[in-house]
């Protein structure tokens, strides 16, 4: 009688995995066969490349705090100056330069950042401010980029004499001073919120050309667009569809660099008086009004600076963790 070890020893020893010439034996393997339903199956979920930048995007404790703060500064602008008590032209000279939270002895209401000069409730005039900037802001930055991105992605794509003409234009605009252009406008427009735009919108839309024009260069000899050019698809479909998708992350980071660059001009252009009109406001001309009396009432001055400073800021933050979310290469 065999032991049980002493019987597998020996089957494994009828089976032997090597031949006497060193090579492997047929008999060491095993058909294991195929599973087709196994290989319908998926490990992974697929996830599209827009829902994997959301993702990254909710991920991002500063891209978060930043969107609410933008969220809420959008917010207060629009509904802020409609439920105030106050309106941002009315005057009351009896109480000039109030300390903050003063409360009105006529109305009861409370200045929450005070009076200014003329009696001015400085709260309403800064949510008043912030819907001009945001939406010069918004607005100029739309154009530039739907100017922009056409403009240069034909100039990319198409190269040549076609590149260096379109690119010339390109550099005798941008050789223009802006402020020519505005005080030129100023002259033949009345002062608002249309001219600061059409006069920004007039120059501002060259370094996204640029940056537009120099990735599609990059990208014009990639076998993807080879393939599409090949088949047959229009130049326009492949602008459209094949380049700008893959220049999206400059593009978005171009848009929250020119946002806050708008902002900080417009309030530069209200300080030297060629903004809006006053009475109405802006955080330049409220900036403007609080150097004048800084050393006397230095939160009128603090307060239009830290609206500025801060949401210029949030959208120079948020602009760099769109840039990681969307950029391609660092999708996993």
């Amino acid at each position: 009688m065999f032991s049980k070890k002493a019987k597998k020893s020996a089957v494994r020893e009828k089976k032997p995995a090597y031949d006497v010439s060193g090579h492997i034996s047929a008999d060491a393997f095993e058909i294991v066969g195929t599973d087709e339903s196994s290989m319908e199956s998926i490990v992974r979920p697929s996830i599209s490349f827009g829902r994997d930048a959301f993702n990254r995007i909710k991920k991002s404790k500063v891209a978060v705090i930043c969107m609410i703060f933008l969220g809420l500064l959008v917010i207060g602008a629009i509904f802020i100056p409609m439920f105030s008590p106050f309106n941002y032209s009315d005057q009351n000279v009896a109480y000039t330069h109030q300390p903050m939270f003063f409360k009105d002895p006529v109305s009861g209401a409370v200045h929450i950042f005070g009076t200014d000069e003329l009696g001015r409730d400085i709260f309403v005039r800064m949510w008043c401010g912030a819907r001009v900037s945001l939406t010069v802001a918004i607005v100029v930055a739309l154009i530039d980029c739907l100017v922009g991105v056409v403009y240069g992605g034909i100039s990319g794509y198409f190269g040549g004499i076609v590149d260096n003409i379109m690119m010339r234009i390109v550099e005798i605009i941008s050789g223009i001073p802006y402020l020519i252009i505005v005080i030129l406008l100023m002259t033949v427009l009345e002062r608002g919120i249309g001219t600061i735009i059409v006069a920004y919108s007039l120059t501002g839309w060259t370094g996204m050309a640029r940056l537009v024009r120099g990735q599609v260069v990059a990208l014009n000899e990639q076998e993807f667009v080879i393939a599409a050019k090949s088949m047959g698809a229009k130049p326009s479909r492949i602008i459209g569809l094949h380049l700008v998708p893959n220049v999206l992350s400059v593009i978005i980071v171009n848009i929250t660099l020119d946002i806050p660059n708008v902002i900080f001009t417009e309030a530069f252009l209200s300080m030297l008086g060629l903004g809006i009109a006053p009475p109405k406001a802006s955080w330049g001309i409220l900036a403007n009004s609080g150097i004048a009396v800084f050393q006397s009432y230095p939160t009128e001055l603090v307060i239009p600076a830290l609206f500025i400073c801060i949401t210029m800021l949030s959208f120079n933050l948020l602009g760099d963790q769109l840039r990681d979310a969307f950029d391609p290469k660092l999708r996993r």
